[in-house]
This record gives C-alpha cells, sequence and structure tokens, in this order.
C-alpha cells in the first residue's frame, strides 16, 4: 500500500465492516474475520483533490481494495473521485473493486457509467459497481 498517515487507518477483523452516511450505507461482510484496514481516505489520506470517502483493504500481501463512494446524485463526479483514488492508493498487486452508492439514481446502465467500468477494467483490473442507497458485499 502507498504511504498513508496511520491516523487514517483503523485495524479490524470484524465479522461486519460498515462505511455510512446520509442515509446511505455499505456492509463488507467478514465470514472468516480477515484482518482488515479502514480508511478514512477523504480528508485524510488524500486532503486535496478529488478523492473517494474510504477504503477497506484487506491486509494480506494479495489483499483485495474496496474503494468507497458514498455519493449523493452526481454519479458522473463520484466516478473521477473513485479513479483519483485508485490511481493514488492502488498497489499493483492487489485485486481492486470499487463501489458508488448513490441517493436515489439507478444509474447502473447509463452510458457514462459503462464507459467507466470498461476504463476502469483495462486500466486497474478494477470492478465497478453502482448500487442505489444500500450494497451488502462478502469478502
Amino acid at each position: 500500500m502507498k504511504a498513508i498517515d496511520t491516523a487514517c487507518i483503523t485495524r479490524t477483523n470484524a465479522s461486519n465492516i460498515k462505511f455510512e452516511e446520509n442515509k446511505k450505507k455499505i456492509i463488507f461482510h467478514n465470514p472468516s474475520k480477515q484482518a482488515c484496514l479502514k480508511i478514512q481516505v477523504d480528508g485524510c489520506a488524500i486532503k486535496v483533490g478529488d478523492k473517494c470517502d474510504n477504503l477497506l483493504k484487506v491486509d494480506t500481501q494479495l489483499g483485495a481494495e474496496y474503494f468507497v463512494e458514498l455519493n449523493g446524485k452526481d454519479v458522473g463526479h463520484a466516478l473521477v473521485q473513485i479513479e483519483k483514488s485508485i490511481e493514488q492508493l492502488h498497489d499493483d498487486i492487489s485485486k481492486v473493486k470499487a463501489y458508488i452508492i448513490p441517493t436515489n439514481q439507478a444509474p447502473a446502465l447509463s452510458t457514462k457509467v459503462q464507459k467507466y467500468k470498461a476504463s476502469l477494467k483495462k486500466k486497474y483490473y478494477a470492478e465497478l459497481v453502482v448500487k442505489e442507497r444500500f450494497c451488502e458485499v462478502t469478502i
């Protein structure tokens, strides 16, 4: 992982790891209780420029990285925030998944989202998921 201030990192092996903001929520189910790093990206790991809200990193050498943007309505801006965060924080050897949780849009089929999905897959072998208000993921 790129150098991140330890004040931005919380270590956890909880069975449910949650990020929540303004009625938007994502829960990562961690049934095997793997050691994870819960990272506050916005205003901590990345202080200036476009950035997502959070990052969950499975704390192993080849652990997955889950970039999270708990977004309002501007999914286009959320796509930029996710990409900029991946550019700055991604480990080249890690598997990347990105999640955008908008307030009330269902933009999964929009052309812009589809283009970003293809771009992130090509650049970072990353998977992009856009879910309205709530998302659950098993790691």
